[in-house]
This record gives structure tokens, C-alpha cells and sequence, in this order.
């Protein structure tokens, strides 16, 4: 078991699933998958179904993803409101089916993606993450989707990637794509 992080804050938590030497469990090529189990830590809670024979590697390629837009998750006026609130904002924005023209649902997506920091994976897929930051700090939120309660917890400002980048390291995620 890997962890990476701090469980009561924020954490990756993984195993990867290792063959038998001589094995022929996978078929060649299929090694970069990196099978295993996989859940997140939000506030001391965990996140995610630790289920043996999960890809990894969509979580990681998430993770990727997730950094490329790490400097888009600043918001003062987001910072300001209730986790409820932040989390009903952002879901609307992203995926209510409304009267919005394409133009705005391309804005409003550009805008507010980079807050939601959920996977998207099986493993993960009835939890909704957000992630705001301004220059004093950040917060991490969560909720089963459909966010009846969302509970939220302190980040410095940073600590979010800081993790992703620590498990993607720990990875060698760039030598593995």
C-alpha cells in the first residue's frame, strides 16, 4: 500500500496489483495499465471504492489532466460562499441541461472545470471533489453526487497538486504514458 499526502487533509491511497514472475495474467502491452486499487482521502474520509483490478492509470491520467488547469482554481468569490453553494454552482454549470447557447456552455465550462476534481472513473463515480484556492489557502469539498451534503475541508494553498504531483511521481507517470 502507497499513500501519498495526509489522510486527514488530503491523500492518494493505492496498491498496484503485481504478477507472479512467469505469469501470463496479462497479455503483452497491457502492463502500463497499472492495475491495482485506488481511493482518495478528503478530510479524513475516504473516497472511492478500493476494489482490486481498477485501472490505475485512468486516475492518473486524470490527475494530469487536473494539474494542467491547477492555476485555473482561484477564486475569491467562490472562496466566500458555503461548500453547498459552491458545489451547486459549479455542477449547474457544468451539467445542467438548460437554455444556455453553446457559446455559454463552452464559457461556463472553461470557467468552472478546472474546480471540479473529481476523477470521473468507475472507482470514484458517485462522489463529486472541488477544489477552490485563492492567495490565503483553498478548500476541499465533496459529496456523493447529487450533493444533499457536501462536506469541505481546510488545503494550504498548493497542498491539492502538491499530491497529485507526488503520486504521479510516484508513478513515474511521464514513463509510462
Amino acid at each position: 500500500m502507497m499513500l501519498v499526502g495526509d489522510r486527514g487533509r488530503f491523500a492518494i491511497e493505492y496498491e498496484l496489483d503485481h504478477l507472479p514472475s512467469g505469469s501470463a495474467g496479462l497479455e503483452p502491452g497491457l502492463g502500463h495499465w497499472m492495475f491495482g486499487r485506488i481511493r482518495w482521502w478528503c478530510g479524513g474520509e475516504k473516497i472511492g471504492r478500493y476494489q482490486p483490478n481498477t485501472a490505475i492509470r485512468d486516475v492518473a491520467a486524470a490527475a494530469d489532466r487536473m494539474l494542467v488547469s491547477d492555476n485555473a482554481r482561484r477564486s475569491p468569490a467562490l472562496m466566500a460562499l458555503p461548500a453547498r453553494e459552491v458545489a451547486h454552482i459549479v455542477t449547474e454549470a457544468l451539467f445542467a441541461d438548460n437554455d444556455r447557447s453553446d457559446a455559454q456552455i463552452a464559457a461556463d465550462g472553461a470557467h468552472y472545470w478546472p474546480f471540479f476534481v473529481g476523477p470521473r472513473t468507475e472507482s470514484f463515480e458517485p462522489w463529486d471533489i472541488f477544489v477552490v484556492e485563492d492567495e490565503a489557502g483553498a478548500r476541499l469539498m465533496w459529496g456523493l453526487a447529487g450533493l444533499r451534503e457536501v462536506r469541505e475541508c481546510s488545503l494550504r494553498r498548493g497542498e491539492f497538486a502538491g499530491v497529485l504531483r507526488d503520486f504521479l511521481g510516484a508513478l513515474e507517470w511521464g514513463d509510462r504514458q
